[in-house]
């Protein structure tokens, strides 16, 4: 069993003990024990030599068991909607919104872009994102979405209800500035009702949103363009899903791609207007050529019969190892799911209370651990108090819990990253 898991195999060296205790004559005693219980007493301590020895070559093959610290941080400049992404070389990048006037009822504001340096344990200056002004959406599923590329470029998205209208906008290189906007979406524009994603690989850019009339949600679609020059390009608005299956009006999507060929899209779908699961679409050949399209299984835990609205957003997360997870919400409770190996989705922990578990963020670290945090309120409105759990790199629930409650503010949710040295940062 040792030899196939990899482990050196251990052969103790005890001819010395057996010498000891070899005697010749049955009279014979050593130390004034029979020889019958001088061999009694020389094979326990050959078992007790035995196991230390094999514990001894086992240390460096033991897990890492240490728990990541877990550092807290409200959202800087009284932000809120943070989203939070890291770059191939480690490097957390920060996204928020910013009012304007610091007032409950105030809703106008700019994106903003901060970067954080993990040796003070803050965020940068900040960097203005949105060459224009808008009103803050006080759904979580109209938040801004940001993805980095392999040159260091970040691209934004965010959704402006009023005028059902995408933009988009990409940084320098340095990300010391920032484009001015781009309108995305024009040919399928009808009945935007919630934001959509981006995501980059290299220098592959997906931007991808749900379309089509509010009153037949059973025939809605998700669709996307793509760009093949780090953004500086798109390609023609197409469609990416099937349109049988329909799409949430009012839900978010989460997207990133697996592999420089195919794109992952979790998205909700509405079929027959209550079956709103949560779908898995792969869409290939995104790096010329759309060559196809195909669904993963349907997993009970991703079921959701509905003919209201659930208002849910979901989150995807990925290590430097190409592994992915994805964090949903299914009938009030936080779903996980391993993107990539085949696995059944499973329950992330209970609430604190009867109620509603929302909004989800998942981080990795390097040592293979996953952090989970999530929302609890009734109303889409608020934040709600922030629960999380963390998962050692075997996926066992550490116990970890919040050292006091938080609230989350209203309008907002949390955002949690991998920082380099195996600890995690969670914004609210």
């Amino acid at each position: 069993m040792l030899k196939l898991m990899g482990f050196p195999q251990i052969r103790p060296k005890v001819s010395t003990i057996w010498r000891v205790f070899s005697i010749e004559s049955p009279d014979t005693t050593y130390m004034g024990l029979s020889r019958r219980n001088a061999r009694l007493v020389m094979i326990r301590i050959n078992k007790i030599i035995a196991l230390t020895a094999l514990l001894v070559a086992l240390l460096p093959y033991a897990p890492n068991s240490a728990v990541a610290e877990i550092i807290i941080q409200r959202t800087p400049d009284e932000g809120v909607q943070p989203r939070l992404v890291t770059d191939t070389d480690g490097g957390i990048h920060l996204l928020y919104f910013k009012k304007r006037i610091n007032s409950p009822a105030a809703r106008e504001g700019n994106l903003y872009y901060r970067q954080y340096d993990p040796e003070q344990g803050s965020f940068g200056l900040p960097l203005k994102v949105s060459s224009q002004a808008f009103a803050m959406q006080t759904f979580s599923i109209a938040r801004a979405s940001m993805a980095i590329g392999a040159d260091g470029r970040l691209h934004v998205m965010w959704y402006l209800p009023r005028e059902s209208r995408f933009n988009y906008s990409r940084s320098n290189p340095q990300r010391s500035q920032f484009e001015p906007l781009r309108s995305m979406v024009s040919q399928y524009a009808e009945g935007i009702d919630a934001g959509g994603e981006v995501a980059a690989r290299g220098s592959q850019v997906a931007i991808i949103w749900g379309a089509g009339a509010l009153s037949r949600e059973y025939e809605r679609t998700m669709f996307a363009r793509f760009s093949q020059d780090s953004g500086a390009t798109f390609g023609e608005e197409m469609m990416i899903s099937n349109p049988d299956l329909g799409a949430c009006a009012c839900c978010s999507m989460a997207a990133e791609y697996l592999n420089d060929e195919d794109l992952l899209v979790a998205y909700r779908s509405a079929i027959d207007g209550i079956g709103r699961h949560m779908q898995l679409l792969t869409v290939s050949g995104v790096d010329g050529d759309m060559t196809g399209a195909s669904y993963g299984a349907l997993h009970e835990l991703q079921q959701w019969e509905a003919s209201f609205c659930p208002l849910s957003t979901n989150d995807i997360a990925s290590a430097s190892s190409e592994e992915q997870w994805l964090v949903f919400e299914t009938e009030s409770r936080i779903m996980q799911l391993k993107l990539s190996e085949t696995s059944d989705p499973s329950r992330v922990g209970e609430p604190f209370s009867e109620t509603r578990q929302k909004n989800p963020a998942i981080a990795l670290n390097k040592d293979g651990q996953r952090l989970i945090a999530w929302g609890e309120a009734i109303s889409h409105a608020r934040g709600g108090r922030l629960n999380l759990k963390v998962f050692d790199e075997f996926g066992n629930d550490t116990g970890y819990q919040l050292p006091k409650e938080i609230t989350i503010d209203d309008y907002s949710f949390p955002a949690a990253a991998g920082l380099p040295n195996g600890d995690f940062l969670v914004l609210y």
